[in-house]
């Protein structure tokens, strides 16, 4: 037997030094892996962003359709009423913020106007002292550089059609997907689980139920959250005749399902238009109600609506969403959430069923195929529902 190379360093690393390489390289990797699918997801983002959508949409209709199926008819009777129902309560919301803005928009433009003319004034009277040849030639400059980028202007039209045609198709696929997943949603979910080792079907069904489970209890509470913040902030503007009250609560409804960013983006837009109408004053009472309610948010509403689905620190959820906002923007914001939730959950249910499932000895279990006519009369065991939320 040969002595030892005294140059062979490797037994002189410490036990701690090993498992930190190890952990490192490790998360190396899976860093490189989380980067390409975001490449991936930026290079198909109109159709990865869809389809996500329609996740987000099938789960917030699931219980709909569930009680749906109780109509005499097939699966896709109750899928395509519940798709329906979901599309004529977006059509209202949107009719009905087109009729506020068009019924005031004479005046609000008079407002601005108006704002406008006082500005102006301001600055002749005010501690700037600026005289009339000065703001003649500000909107001078303003006026050639508007003329001297008039292509730009242009092709920003055209890339506005070009955008709007790639809308149409996105909400072709958002229907087309909303629909076959409420419809067939459990072949889709044992679709994808055979895809993966039959040793794995067990772990990833439970760990995908679970996470489906927490998707849909968070878009359901963000759903309560969000028309808590309309309806609250609707009877302030109301209170204070405020135009455009009714509009500006559901645009306060639809931006609360961005966490954090949406609602202050919708809030400084209330406070705007009370500015506009009724000055400082009726401002200032607009921003401390959008204060509170992210408050009651915070402290309130989440604890309460939240803590039963959705486990996620609100630390978490604020470095989420900005983390989101860096790498894609708004899509990033309203996403990040749902993401986060999402993957908690299933981790979770993936650590609870590990050390149980190491210990068992035993051939590894397959996913029950959807039975047939045929397979009930011979006694075989039904599949489970879709990863459908259990609550």
């Amino acid at each position: 037997m040969t002595d030892r190379d005294p140059r062979d360093t490797s037994d002189e690393v410490t036990w701690g030094i090993r498992v930190a390489a190890a952990w490192s390289w490790r998360l190396l990797v899976i860093g490189a892996a989380v980067y390409m699918l975001i490449k991936i997801f930026n290079r198909v983002e109109l159709v990865a962003f869809s389809f996500v959508l329609a996740l987000f949409f099938t789960a917030v209709l699931h219980p709909l359709e569930v009680q749906l199926r109780r109509i005499p008819g097939s699966r896709s009777l109750s899928a395509l009423l519940a798709l329906l129902i979901g599309l004529a309560v977006l059509a209202g919301i949107g009719w009905f913020v087109t009729w506020q803005i068009s019924q005031h928009s004479t005046q609000l433009g008079n407002q601005i106007s108006d704002v406008v003319t006082k500005t102006r004034n301001w600055l002749r009277t005010g501690p700037l002292h600026l005289r009339s040849s000065d703001l003649d030639k500000i909107a001078d400059n303003i006026t050639k550089t508007i003329k001297a980028h008039q292509g730009e202007l242009i092709s920003g039209a055209i890339a506005t059609v070009r955008t709007v045609v790639e809308g149409l198709g996105a909400l072709l696929l958002i229907l087309l997907s909303t629909f076959f997943l409420l419809r067939d949603g459990d072949q889709i979910w044992e679709w994808v689980v055979r895809l993966f080792p039959r040793a794995a079907h067990r772990r990833l069904d439970i760990a995908g139920r679970a996470g489906w489970g927490t998707l849909g209890g968070y878009m359901r509470g963000q759903l309560l959250i969000a028309l808590f913040h309309g309806v609250s902030v609707s009877i302030v503007l109301f209170v204070l005749r405020i135009p455009l009250a009714a509009a500006l609560g559901v645009l306060i409804f639809l931006g609360s399902f961005v966490p954090l960013i949406g609602l202050t983006v919708t809030g400084a837009l209330c406070v705007a238009v009370a500015l506009l109408e009724h000055g400082v004053t009726a401002a200032i009472v607009v921003g401390v109600a959008i204060i509170v309610l992210v408050q009651l948010e915070a402290h309130l509403l989440q604890p309460l609506i939240m803590s039963r689905s959705v486990e996620v620190h609100p630390l978490a959820i604020a470095l989420s969403v900005l983390t989101g906002t860096i790498l894609s923007g708004i899509v990033g914001a309203l996403l990040a959430v749902p993401l986060v939730a999402f993957l908690n959950s299933t981790i979770h249910a993936l650590r609870d069923i590990a050390a149980p499932e190491a210990n068992s000895v035993g051939p590894p279990v397959e996913l029950t195929k959807e039975p047939t006519t045929d397979d009930e009369a011979h006694g075989e065991t039904k599949a489970e529902a879709p990863p459908a939320d259990p609550s």
